[in-house]
């Protein structure tokens, strides 16, 4: 009876220090993910993520070999999650107007997930270009590019988008105004200059809809009624 006890007090302590590690990995990524974002990877050591989380640095190596594990562990996922919803809405059977309305719609809701790791990829590119063990990050950043710009040729060959449109501009605006409005939405402080609080993200999604249509619609269609997004299952 005292050995299974024994057995069972040791099976609880083990359970138990594998969901501390498990929360402690946690904090180290969240606490990661907020220094990456806001100073860059580059201005962020090792000894600061583990002051942030009360360990040693010694300890955070437990956790992760390397401060460039940690970067992967927290874009990785973010990445290959925009390379996938791109490519799966661009092959959706719909007119292209409705694949970039659905498009501008699941990259904003996804921005305001992932703000912080989404920022990270944005403000490191240059890093990830020069890094091998990052190829993968740049292939699917890569492959979702390819995407807007399948709808764009495809809508200009529908005769919906304006056929003098620059891909590569009109993107990177896009992606830039998407990202800047879920940091603004997210971070909203209240202050009477700030009236982010008065807006939902449907009505934001809305708004940056009908701004990116009016820019790239073809001449006479202006006016014409926005089309709804797509339901993704």
């Amino acid at each position: 009876m005292a050995e299974r006890g024994s057995k069972a007090r040791a099976g609880r302590n083990a359970r138990s220090g594998n969901v501390a590690g498990a929360d402690r990995r946690d904090l180290i990524l969240a606490a990661a993910s907020r220094r990456f974002a806001e100073f860059g990877f580059g201005a962020t050591t090792v000894r600061q993520i583990a002051d942030d989380v009360h360990v040693l640095s010694g300890s955070l190596y437990h956790h992760f070999a390397t401060k460039e594990e940690i970067l992967d562990e927290i874009v990785r996922e973010a990445a290959l999650e925009q390379r996938d919803r791109s490519l799966r809405i661009a092959a959706l059977a719909a007119g292209a107007e409705q694949k970039l309305v659905t498009l501008v719609q699941e990259d904003l809701r996804a921005l305001t997930r992932r703000l912080e790791a989404y920022t990270i990829i944005f403000n490191e590119r240059k890093f990830f270009r020069r890094s091998a063990d990052f190829a993968y990050l740049m292939q699917a950043r890569k492959a979702a590019y390819d995407a807007w710009v399948a709808i764009l040729e495809e809508g200009i060959a529908e005769g919906v988008f304006r056929p003098d449109i620059d891909r590569y501009l009109t993107i990177s605006t896009i992606m830039r105004m998407l990202t800047n409005g879920a940091d603004w939405f997210m971070h909203e402080d209240g202050s009477p200059i700030d009236a982010m609080a008065h807006y939902s993200l449907d009505a934001l999604c809305d708004f940056y809809v009908g701004f990116v249509l009016r820019s790239i619609r073809a001449a006479g269609r202006g006016d014409e009624a926005i089309p709804r997004p797509l339901v993704l299952d």
